[in-house]
């Protein structure tokens, strides 16, 4: 009897835990065949909580949703409710925690991890973008470099491996050129190559594309800082710039293009039954995966160019789980020990009340096992985004171009845009992988 009490638990833990990946699942089978406004409609009706403890979670997704589906306007609106509420939700909730303490980390406030916190200023940025709103597009861009602060001044000598994101750094430059601040730019590219060079070559396996050499180069001629240029020419003897860029007579394309589905968390669950008590420990984990190869270009105007990749928002996501694994661990530990500790306060008064110990013995047993249902893994995490992102920039001549962008040997058409001698043009795209 008791092996199916223990059995019967791990069964109801691993599929609690699973909740919100299962509620999320058809929110994005309607993302994924580009049903966004269905999508959006479609998560009105299934989160679980929408105004309490997961309301940024809610904002996050919402958010997303109305910027795939071309609702610029809601998209901005929600995110930016994201952004101030992801501001406020400092310190600590001491019922919260003690809450969480006797159940698990789902009593908790969503706050968002730190690359989600970060990306909640991307997709602002390039809700404004698609709106043609640049200007306050860049303002979304300064705010990723106070944000990018703040997280690293709370770790201080704990650092998380996401120190910094280099392909926002790299988006942020494009903005900072599109609204000619050419200075701005140059220093957003160094950044982003500085980042490529270090945390992401080392932790993710993304080196800076060379694109991204190319345009710091091309940069630093055009602001007369030959000394940084001739040190990037003695450092990639092989690249050349001229040419690229837009010029006085030819515009240029840049294509943001998000692919595929962020992983979802799972629960990494077991329960043992030891001197008539059940204990259950569940964590979140993402596995291990190779990155999907992508090959794809960007055709317009006559010209085309390949994709290159700028971000893997999977291998983020599993680091950056893994640098909380230690406080969820911590976290489980203390949590078994309260759980613990009630199984036997319960045991010990009921043995005092009635003098049996069988009776009591059993009390102590049922309020383990009620102890070891409640602990579930927190999967929250914010599912709508990529699994990866790609770039292209493709210099062409002026006028009103269709465009196109094969990926893995599928073709997809994006509306005619409209290229200006001299500026670029900046166009998003999210496609399946």
């Amino acid at each position: 009897m008791k092996k199916i009490l223990v059995l019967a638990v791990s069964v109801l833990v691993m599929s609690c835990a699973v909740a919100y990946t299962n509620t999320m699942a058809p929110v994005i089978r309607d993302m994924d065949q580009g049903l966004n406004s269905e999508a959006i409609s479609r998560l009105k009706e299934v989160f679980p909580d929408s105004t309490g403890r997961d309301r940024l979670l809610y904002l996050m997704e919402l958010g997303n949703l109305a910027r795939y589906a071309g609702q610029q306007r809601l998209a901005q609106a929600v995110l930016l409710q994201g952004d101030r509420l992801s501001d406020n939700l400092r310190g600590t909730d001491l019922g919260q925690q003690a809450q969480s303490m006797v159940t698990s980390d789902l009593a908790l406030e969503f706050r968002g991890a730190d690359y989600e916190k970060v990306f909640i200023n991307y997709c602002l940025a390039s809700s404004y973008a698609a709106s043609g709103n640049i200007e306050d597009a860049v303002v979304e861009a300064r705010r990723v470099n106070e944000k990018l602060k703040e997280i690293n001044a709370r770790y201080q000598s704990n650092p998380n491996r996401y120190t910094d994101d280099a392909f926002v750094r790299y988006f942020m430059g494009v903005l900072y050129e599109m609204d000619g601040d050419y200075d701005d730019a140059l220093i957003s590219y160094r950044l982003a190559l500085t980042t490529y060079d270090s945390t992401y070559s080392e932790e993710y396996g993304l080196s800076a594309p060379y694109q991204l050499k190319s345009d710091a180069m091309r940069l630093a001629n055009f602001t007369g800082f030959e000394s940084l240029l001739s040190t990037f020419e003695n450092q990639w003897p092989e690249l050349s710039w001229q040419g690229s860029g837009p010029t006085a007579d030819m515009g240029e394309i840049v294509a943001v293009i998000e692919l595929g589905n962020i992983s979802s968390r799972i629960a990494s669950s077991f329960s043992v039954y030891v001197d008539d008590r059940v204990y259950s420990l569940s964590l979140p984990i993402i596995p291990g995966f190779p990155r999907r190869r992508v090959a794809g270009s960007l055709s317009a105007g006559g010209r085309s160019t390949e994709l290159f990749l700028v971000e893997d928002l999977n291998g983020i996501a599993r680091k950056n789980l893994e640098d909380e694994a230690g406080r969820n661990v911590v976290r489980s530990a203390a949590r078994i020990a309260v759980k613990a500790g009630l199984a036997n306060l319960g045991e010990n008064i009921t043995e005092q009340l009635t003098d049996n110990e069988n009776v009591s013995s059993g009390v102590g047993l049922v309020l383990s096992i009620i102890g070891a249902a409640t602990e579930q893994a927190d999967l929250r995490a914010w599912l709508t985004l990529p699994a990866q992102i790609q770039m292209a920039r493709l210099q062409v001549s002026p006028g009103t171009w269709p465009v196109s962008v094969t990926v893995n040997g599928r073709t997809f058409t994006h509306e005619p845009v409209g290229v200006q001698a001299g500026e670029i043009t900046l166009l998003f795209m999210r496609e399946e992988l």
